[in-house]
C-alpha cells in the first residue's frame, strides 16, 4: 500500500495489483495505519484508489482459507476491524476513487466513503454468501447507508455497472475511464471551500454505528471457519489455478 501526500490531500493507495489489490492481513493494517497518519497530517481530504484494473478484489481468499483455528481468524477480523474504526473516526472527507472492480470488502469500504467516483467500466459486487461466509460492513451498515437496495448485492452476490451501482445509491459519480482523477480534483476542489471547523462537526455527526459493525465481522470470523466455508473457499481458490 502507498501513502503519500499531494498538496492538501493524503492518497492512500492500494498496491497489490498481481491480485487485484485484495486485502490480506498487511493490507488492512496498512490501510488503519495511513487512514490515522492521513488524519494527524496538515492536509483537508482522504482520496482511496488503486492500482491496476482494480480498486480492490476484497479479502484475500488465499489468506482467509489459511486461518485455520479460531484465534487466527479472531487476530485477523480484528485487523479488518481496526482499519474501518479508522475510516470511520477520520475527522477529514473522504474520497474513493474506483478505478476498477470493487468486490466484496473493497466494494463495502464504499460505504464509509463520503463521495464515491468511479471510472464506466468499474464493476461492484458483494459475493461473499457464495464463499459460505457474510459481508459485515454491507448486513450491519448497508441498510442505513442505502434501505432495502443493498438487499439486491448482499442476497444475489451479481456484478453491477457503475451506471446500476449509481442508481443504487453506491457512487455518486461515473466518468469516463480516462477521467477519474480529473472529477477527482473537481470534488477535492469543491470541499477545499468549505470551513474547516464546519467539515469536523460534520464528520463526526455522520459517524456510523462502531458496535454493529464490529459484532458482524466476529460473526464473519466464526463463519469462516465452517465446514461449507472452507469447501467453498477451496473450491474459490482451485477454479482460480484452472483459469
Amino acid at each position: 500500500m502507498i501513502y503519500e501526500k499531494r498538496n492538501s490531500v493524503s492518497w492512500i493507495i492500494f498496491n497489490r495489483p498481481e491480485r487485484l489489490n485484495a486485502l490480506d492481513k498487511e493490507s488492512w493494517d496498512s490501510l488503519a495505519k495511513y487512514l490515522k497518519k492521513a488524519n494527524e497530517d496538515n492536509t483537508k481530504a482522504i482520496v482511496i484508489t488503486g492500482t491496476g484494473r482494480a480498486f480492490s478484489a476484497g479479502d484475500d481468499i488465499y489468506a482467509m482459507y489459511e486461518l485455520d483455528n479460531a484465534e487466527k481468524a479472531k487476530e485477523f477480523f480484528l485487523t479488518l476491524y481496526s482499519a474501518i474504526e479508522a475510516l470511520i473516526e477520520t475527522e477529514k472527507p473522504v474520497i474513493c476513487a474506483v478505478n476498477g472492480l470493487a468486490y466484496g470488502g473493497g466494494c463495502e469500504i464504499l460505504l464509509f466513503c463520503d463521495v464515491t467516483v468511479a471510472v464506466n467500466s468499474a464493476k461492484f459486487s458483494i459475493p461473499e454468501a457464495k464463499l459460505g461466509l457474510i459481508p459485515p460492513m454491507a448486513v450491519s451498515i448497508g441498510p442505513f447507508a442505502l434501505g432495502r437496495k443493498i438487499n439486491r448485492l448482499i442476497l444475489t452476490g451479481e456484478a453491477i455497472t457503475a451506471e446500476e451501482a449509481k442508481i443504487l445509491g453506491l457512487i455518486d459519480y461515473v466518468v469516463p475511464d480516462d477521467k477519474l482523477y480529473e472529477e477527482v480534483n473537481r470534488v477535492l476542489s469543491l470541499i477545499d471551500q468549505l470551513d474547516f471547523y464546519s467539515i469536523k462537526t460534520i464528520k463526526r455527526w455522520l459517524k456510523k454505528n462502531k458496535k454493529l459493525v464490529e459484532k458482524a465481522i466476529m460473526e464473519l470470523a466464526l463463519l469462516s471457519q465452517t465446514e461449507s466455508a472452507k469447501r467453498r473457499m477451496k473450491e474459490f481458490i482451485d477454479s482460480r489455478k484452472r483459469s
